[in-house]
């Protein structure tokens, strides 16, 4: 499907747009359906699709700041550059009016992490990691 994400959370996330992409698939090939009906359909599916490609980008970053954790050296390149320009003009004579728009974008993006062994602290790490995850997910020890 997806494939961009891996691990268990990039399965569950693949697993969840496939069930997303099924279930407007089935609605719309009901004939019973209103093309309104179809369209709000469609926009819950655009939705949801957003939503676990900003649940992967999440996992996607707290899996990196794990590794950043647990790596003995660390090197990062990251070069953004999303500029653009626009033009808006106008002419206007005796016979004729001209407006003109004219835009332009670049989007330059990379994006190099390089991680190298473990550090000598790992386990400790990892500890406090599960540690805090357990406080979180059962805060009154219960």
């Amino acid at each position: 499907m997806l494939g961009l994400y891996g691990g268990a959370t990039g399965l569950v996330i693949e697993l969840a747009a496939k069930k997303a992409i099924e279930a407007f698939s089935k609605k719309s090939t009901d004939v019973a359906q209103t093309t309104a009906q179809l369209s709000d359909e469609a926009q819950k599916a655009e939705l949801q699709s957003l939503v676990f490609q900003s649940q992967a980008k999440v996992q996607q970053e707290l899996a990196i700041a794990r590794r950043i954790l647990a790596a003995e050296e660390v090197e990062i390149e990251e070069f953004y550059d999303g500029s653009a320009s626009a033009e808006l003009g106008a002419k206007a004579s005796t016979e004729k009016v001209s407006f003109g728009l004219n835009g332009e974008g670049r989007k330059i993006t990379k994006r190099v992490i390089k991680f190298k062994g473990f550090n000598n602290q790992i386990e400790h790490i990892l500890q406090e990691i599960d540690n805090s995850t357990a406080e979180i997910l059962n805060p009154h020890g219960q």
